[in-house]
């Protein structure tokens, strides 16, 4: 008889969990979803932004927890820990709330609010605070932990963990979404929606345009990573959630690392529900991402500049290169990589792709998976599991480094093989007289083309 399969949600919850995870054991209503949110100098009108989603599931039975975890650090400042106790006060004012916590834990309520159920967590409040290196990267764990203590323990029978943010507007249909089998996690499609500050809409929709950019060249490389790292667009399947030990307790890129992880233990699979609008905005909540590029940017518009096109054409003879692999024994593994990918590409831009690589370490990556793999399906796991989200973009970085410097983001998509049509299209509106609109508008039209690409083209995700 085969031996039964491992209870790693059981295990998970035992030695990995944060303490908040008992809270979650005594939630008596039954629900069907779950979404996890952690708040951070927002006001209460968050819950406005999910309501489409909650109302929607509500009118079919269906009830959904949603648990807020309001957090700041010590190193915050007087007025954001105010603003943190009004939205702790307004939140449990939503709806006649219960303590679920005993004297000693962290203070969370529970409220029953209607066709939802509303779960509060207080890490704002002396004594409470999360530690300085550990703000969004903790809240989210904290919150995806009570919520599958919930799911074990039976009261919440959530197919998917939800996560999202204090800047979003989820869509009617945001919980139909269907989970393949092999899922890990599933991101959904977004949008940025205007603010009305031109300045800031401007600089949010450069960012934009450069994240669909830089998914579409890795799309184009064939890379299998290939997807949006967006904190208020991930769901993850609870048992994939346990095997790679939750969120990052990190105090920005959880969203990235959580997937980077999540890639290697199953599929990414992008949901076909509508976008979530997520509302642009500068933010310096975090020391890098969205709210803290588009600060950034807004300083110096007209500079923004994003990664040579190039660069993904150097990735994309490295990444096809690499079933040269397969049968090389393990002194020349990388050396037959090496000279594969060279068949692509002129000697100079050779010479630049291995200066990058042995920078990042490949030399000696390809040389062990070599020799301690006896398979090529092992031999190819192992190596896409190196060559990762992470190692992708360090590669990326090398080769900026090497040369191919940034460029500006206009001209960056009109010289990019993998945005044709958007340039193209873009042009024939310059030929016409079409006259460039302020505010940020053009280059949001530039964000809804490249994300037509994105959703037309083949997927790149595992």
């Amino acid at each position: 008889m085969s031996a039964p399969p491992k209870d790693v949600i059981a295990k998970y919850l035992a030695r990995y969990a944060e303490p908040e995870c008992a809270l979650g054991s005594r939630i008596e209503q039954r629900t069907r979803h779950v979404l996890v949110i952690p708040a951070h100098d927002e006001s209460a009108s968050l819950l406005e932004g999910i309501r489409p989603a909650l109302d929607a599931v509500g009118t079919r039975g269906e009830r959904t927890l949603c648990i807020v975890v309001v957090n700041a650090t010590d190193a915050h400042d007087a007025p954001l820990l105010a603003r943190n106790e009004s939205l702790l006060s307004a939140l449990k004012a939503h709806a006649p709330s219960v303590a679920l916590h005993e004297q000693d834990e962290t203070p969370c309520w529970y409220a029953n609010a209607g066709h939802f159920d509303l779960v509060v967590i207080d890490r704002s409040s002396e004594g409470h605070r999360l530690p300085q290196r550990e703000g969004v990267g903790m809240a989210r764990k904290i919150g995806c932990d009570l919520a599958l203590a919930a799911l074990r323990a039976g009261a919440n029978q959530a197919p998917l963990i939800h996560m999202s943010d204090g800047d979003v507007r989820l869509p009617s249909d945001y919980f139909d979404v269907t989970v393949p089998p092999s899922t890990a996690a599933v991101v959904y499609r977004f949008f940025h929606e205007p603010c009305g500050e031109p300045t800031i809409d401007e600089a949010h929709a450069r960012y934009e345009a450069y994240l669909r950019y830089y998914i579409l060249g890795l799309r184009h490389a064939a890379s299998p990573y290939a997807y949006h790292s967006i904190g208020s667009c991930i769901a993850t399947v609870p048992r994939a959630y346990a095997t790679v030990r939750g969120v990052p307790k990190r105090q920005a890129g959880e969203d990235f690392y959580l997937l980077n992880k999540l890639a290697k233990v199953g599929r990414i699979h992008h949901a076909d529900s509508s976008p979530v609008a997520i509302v642009a905005r500068a933010s310096l909540r975090v020391p890098f991402g969205t709210g803290r590029a588009t600060h950034d940017i807004a300083k110096n518009v007209e500079g923004y500049r994003i990664y040579d096109p190039k660069v993904f054409e150097l990735l994309k003879s490295w990444l096809a290169a690499l079933q040269a692999c397969d049968e090389a024994p393990a002194e020349r593994a990388y050396e037959e990589v090496y000279e594969r990918a060279g068949e692509a590409l002129d000697p100079s831009d050779h010479a630049r792709l291995g200066t990058a690589l042995r920078a990042i370490g490949a030399p000696k990556a390809l040389v062990e998976a070599a020799a301690r793999t006896h398979s090529v399906p092992d031999r190819r796991k192992r190596l896409r599991d190196w060559f990762d989200a992470f190692r992708t973009l360090k590669l990326v970085h090398a080769l900026r480094d090497g040369g191919l410097v940034d460029v500006p983001w206009r001209e960056a998509i009109a010289a990019a093989p993998f945005c044709r049509s958007t340039a193209e299209a873009e042009a024939a509106e310059k030929a016409a007289g079409v006259p460039v609109e302020a505010g940020g508008a053009r280059s949001f039209e530039t964000c809804r083309r490249l994300a037509i690409l994105e959703e037309h083209g083949p997927q790149g995700a595992s």
